[in-house]
């Protein structure tokens, strides 16, 4: 893995230049420009503490890493965590946000390599298999992703259990229905943005691009500002 020889430092005056409402447009779907000054922002804050240490921590790489990926600047991210991991090797099985970012790089094989490892840490999350699932579909076909879907049992979050069971292939009804389950409660707007993450990520690994782009389109533009709601919105600046 490549590494990066110094830190990567948003300039201010870049920041100045978005927080004076001179970038207005839009950078991807769902992205305002309050997502791109709050990007911004975490972006130089976490490269000004990289660049204030003489020899950068292992977090405050990842810190920077984590940044640059909610800013849609990925491969600057996967440096970033490669950084981190070559100063601290048993860091990389947590790294799950490096798994993600190696996937938005197009380095399938090793976002795969990445999930298999953070699954040894984190057993029950089935986020982590969609991802294995999608990177294995992009880099030897959907079959393949299939025989060997990585196990997620006990993931409470609605919906989940859906997600997983919908991995091997079916409808995207059962998702649907686990998502209208929580309407009216305050669970709603979660259930209704990771359900539309997932069968966007589910459609994309099958090769349905339409349904992809619709619910990646729904998902970039839910009112949340959480790790995977930034993550939803640079995938889809990606989705074709």
């Amino acid at each position: 893995m490549g590494t990066l020889q110094r830190p990567i430092v948003t300039a201010p005056f870049y920041v100045s230049f978005l927080l004076s409402g001179v970038l207005v447009q839009p950078v991807w779907a769902g992205e305002t420009e309050a997502h791109q000054t709050r990007h911004a922002i975490a972006i130089q804050r976490a490269g000004a503490a990289v660049a204030g240490q003489s020899e950068p921590s292992p977090s405050s790489l990842v810190g920077l890493g984590d940044a640059l990926l909610r800013g849609g600047r990925c491969t600057e991210a996967v440096e970033n965590f490669e950084r981190a991991i070559k100063r601290s090797p048993d860091s990389e099985p947590y790294l799950w946000q490096y798994g993600i970012a190696l996937f938005f790089v197009g380095r399938y094989d090793d976002a795969r390599a990445l999930f298999e490892k953070h699954r040894v840490v984190n057993p029950h999350d089935v986020e982590n298999a969609a991802w294995h699932f999608l990177c294995v579909a992009k880099a030897d076909g959907i079959e393949k992703a299939r025989r060997i879907l990585l196990p997620a049992p006990g993931d409470s979050r609605v919906p989940m259990e859906a997600v997983l069971q919908r991995l091997p292939g079916g409808d995207f009804e059962a998702i649907g229905e686990a998502m209208e389950k929580t309407r009216g409660t305050p669970a709603y707007a979660s259930a209704q943005f990771y359900g539309d993450l997932y069968i966007a990520l589910i459609a994309d690994a099958e090769g349905k691009p339409l349904i992809a782009r619709e619910h990646l389109q729904k998902a970039s533009s839910a009112k949340l500002t959480h790790y995977m709601a930034d993550v939803a919105r640079v995938y889809a600046s990606q989705a074709k």
